[in-house]
């Protein structure tokens, strides 16, 4: 995307699960069409932008990817370099919440980084739970049913995607994103809630409204 290009809206959306479910191969796959079969451990937080085209409006989706492991998430709360999970959180307007479908051990955890998330977060956030690695499916330990369950008893949506060969990476972020600005349309979230902004005109990224907007995002 040119670095001049229009947009409507600046959408937030963290990416969080367990070390090793790959968030970091599905932040790099959606924002640069990367995957990288080395891909080290984040310590402390990965940003990345990209400016999507959907419908008639065009949205700037900021997706942040921060540590799983217990040990540098610690890290991430102690750093000046790295935000606290408050801060990490503040302005998200949807999330990712991450497991590998052939480690049942990440999937378990999911309970606990939705409370997490919802002890931080905007009451009214879009919330997907992502099975990856789809490409594992001989060694699948999470059925696809019965994530689809925990998904549906939790009002999550959910997809099952493959960083390595792109399955659903697009439509995953792109679901979120859509769910995101009909809640803004509809008004059930408002201008003071979350860190996404309704705009009468496209804007460019330099402009003192983007400013404005990347302001709110930051801790007071």
């Amino acid at each position: 995307m040119a670095s001049d290009e229009l947009y409507n809206f600046v959408f937030k959306v963290v990416l969080i699960g367990e070390s090793g479910v790959g968030k970091s191969n599905i932040l790099s796959r959606f924002t640069k069409n990367e995957f990288n079969h080395d891909s080290r451990t984040t310590i402390g937080v990965e940003f990345s932008t990209r400016t999507v085209h959907l419908d008639n409006y065009t949205i700037k989706a900021q997706i942040w990817d921060t540590a799983g492991l217990e040990r540098y998430r610690a890290i991430t709360s102690a750093t000046v370099w790295s935000p606290s999970p408050l801060r990490y959180y503040r302005g998200a307007v949807g999330a990712l919440l991450v497991y590998d479908i052939s480690k049942h051990l990440t999937y378990e955890s999911a309970d606990r980084w939705l409370k997490e998330l919802f002890d931080h977060a905007d009451p009214h956030i879009v919330v997907m739970l992502v099975g990856n690695k789809r490409d594992l499916e001989s060694l699948r330990t999470v059925p696809t049913e019965e994530g689809k369950d925990f998904a549906e008893k939790r009002g999550l949506m959910f997809m099952e995607t493959s960083a390595l060969d792109s399955t659903n990476v697009e439509d995953a972020f792109n679901e979120v994103l859509i769910a995101i600005h009909k809640k803004v349309a509809s008004r059930e979230v408002t201008r003071g809630s979350i860190c996404a902004v309704t705009l009468s005109n496209p804007i460019r990224p330099n402009s003192e409204a983007q400013e404005e907007r990347r302001n709110c995002c930051k801790s007071s």
